[in-house]
């Protein structure tokens, strides 16, 4: 007896055990995209590439979904196009413009700051227009601003200080006929020397001198123009960039920064040193003292730079970001460009709404599955069929588990076809009992006493369930491999559930099954445990 019962006990403790403390502790499973809602984005190229050109693009996609902490994200190849799921993202957007980004990461040395032909912005700058009647002068009245803090490159030690950037007054006088809007805002460009044409795509080469703006975060407006020299140093150079945040001192008054570390030689730091002493010296490659970092045709960054020469690992990018500005310069920075150009060709949101009533459906589903076969075992089977369904219980007490956990250490999401495969599971895992239920009946056809049916049945039963579970199991893991999106799910859930089935038949069913063998009535009432009567020797 105490043989059977120790196994029995064991796993009971462990699938009760594991389901309370998977409830003390909080642990629960994430959700995927038709779960809990987000974004499913298909990216086309623009050109045909070689399947190992789009296999890295893949990667790096992957590498910048990975950093915004997306759970279970899915992404891969369909054919030539590459599909990046993303289950639970608050900031669509921003996920949007990381895996989006296409073209070349380059240093080049800011030649002139442009300012953005727009009214609204130019008044903030403090310049003015004012058009007066016909005959009279229209005036371009100059202002000095400052900057709420510097952009700075610079050895990590040391601190950036407030810079101010003036923009001299300039005075023309106009025709004797009132000037509208854009006419009044032409003249005001051209009086300050503006390049008032961004430069194209298809102009903008590495070692051509671009007009490039620069784009803020939250509002996506632009903000300002530069004028930019040829590259000094592309995004290969790079090594690794992080999003750090200063400890406040006497020369720090704290906040985000950005730690960049480049590669070594000429195609690195080497590189950087050249470019960085001709803007500490404000050489006329560049004047502005400054240093900009383009990406996808936008300007990331623009710092004065602060020392002739780095260290390849000692270098700060600052410039008073947030912690999420800090954190995009450094993905981007970080995982550097596509190596090919991809257009947006879909994108589907789901709604938390719609997740969350599939979520509902298929919770339903599997409650009225779990219900409806509990029933029709314990009709069919009478006791035995109640030790069924309390197998299955345990079963799926431990399996909900090992998902929570995975869920909260490994990522692993939960969708609805993982939902489906927990719910095909329920058969999966019934299965073993009907056919360990349906040898001890042939035992007794055969002439065994129940009791003794018990023992002998599991033998034969125990190998055909193995074979069973083996082919669903390897049919599963094949799929896993094999497929692609939301199959992949259903294979995993119904691996774990074949799994956990092997470990509830051996260790539960077939131990409990001989207890009860032992402590009732069996032989006297074998109908009670949906077993035949045994055929008497008059038969």
């Amino acid at each position: 007896m105490r043989r059977q019962l120790t196994p029995l006990i064991f796993f009971v403790v462990i699938s009760l055990g594991s389901l309370i403390v998977t409830l003390a502790v909080g642990n629960k499973p994430q959700y995927g995209l038709d779960l809990q809602g987000g974004i499913s984005v298909v990216l086309r190229p623009t050109t045909d590439v070689p399947n190992d050109v789009l296999d890295r693009a893949v990667a790096i996609i992957r590498q910048r979904v990975d950093s915004l902490g997306v759970a279970e994200p899915e992404i891969g190849r369909q054919g030539s196009n590459v599909l990046v799921q993303l289950p639970g993202v608050e900031d669509q957007q921003r996920a949007l413009d990381l895996i989006g980004t296409t073209a070349e990461l380059r240093f080049r040395p800011v030649l002139r700051e442009q300012i953005p032909a727009d009214d609204a912005t130019l008044e903030s700058m403090g310049i003015t227009t004012t058009t007066t009647v016909p005959g009279a002068t229209t005036t371009i009245a100059g202002a000095t601003t400052t900057a709420g803090a510097s952009t700075t490159l610079a050895p990590t030690t040391t601190a950036a200080d407030g810079s101010t950037t003036t923009v001299s007054g300039a005075t023309t006088t106009g025709p004797t006929t009132t000037l509208t809007p854009d006419e009044e805002r032409e003249q005001l460009e051209e009086a300050l020397g503006l390049n008032i044409k961004t430069t194209t795509r298809e102009e903008n080469t590495a070692d051509a001198t671009v007009v490039l703006p620069e784009i803020d975060s939250k509002t996506k407006k632009q903000t300002q123009r530069f004028e930019l020299g040829p590259a000094a140093l592309k995004g290969d150079g790079i090594e690794d960039a992080r999003a750090l945040v200063q400890a406040l001192s006497a020369d720090s008054t704290g906040g985000w920064y950005v730690s960049l570390a480049l590669k070594g030689g000429d195609n690195g730091i080497d590189a950087l040193n050249v470019i960085a002493a001709s803007c500490f010296s404000r050489a006329p490659d560049c004047p502005t003292g400054k240093l900009g970092i383009e990406l996808d045709g936008r300007v990331v960054f623009a710092g004065v730079v602060q020392s002739a020469s780095f260290e390849r690992d000692q270098i700060s990018l600052s410039g008073n970001y947030s912690k999420k500005e800090a954190s995009d310069i450094a993905i981007a920075l970080r995982y550097g460009a596509l190596p090919i150009t991809l257009e947006l060709q879909t994108t589907q949101t789901v709604s938390a709404t719609l997740g969350s009533d599939a979520l509902h459906a298929g919770v339903a589903a599997g409650l009225i599955g779990v219900f409806l076969v509990s029933i029709l075992m314990i009709l069919y089977y009478r006791w035995f069929g109640v030790l069924a369904v309390v197998a299955l219980l345990l079963s799926t007490a431990l399996l909900w588990s090992v998902v929570a956990y995975l869920g909260e250490t490994q990522g692993l999401a939960l969708t609805l076809a993982g939902v489906t495969g927990l719910v095909v599971s329920i058969g999966v895992q019934l299965d073993s009992s009907i056919m360990y239920f349906e040898h001890m009946k042939e035992q007794v056809w055969n002439g065994r006493t129940p009791r003794s049916a018990v023992d002998r049945a599991f033998k034969g039963a125990w190998a055909t369930i193995k074979k069973a579970d083996f082919a669903a199991l390897l049919g599963a893991v094949i799929l896993y491999y094999l497929a692609v999106g939301a199959v992949k799910g259903f294979a995993l859930f119904l691996a774990l559930a074949t799994v956990i089935d092997l470990v509830a038949t051996y260790l539960f069913v077939a131990p409990a099954a001989r207890v009860i063998a032992r402590i009732t009535s069996l032989n006297e009432h074998p109908q009670r445990f949906g077993l035949p009567a045994p055929i008497s020797e008059d038969h």
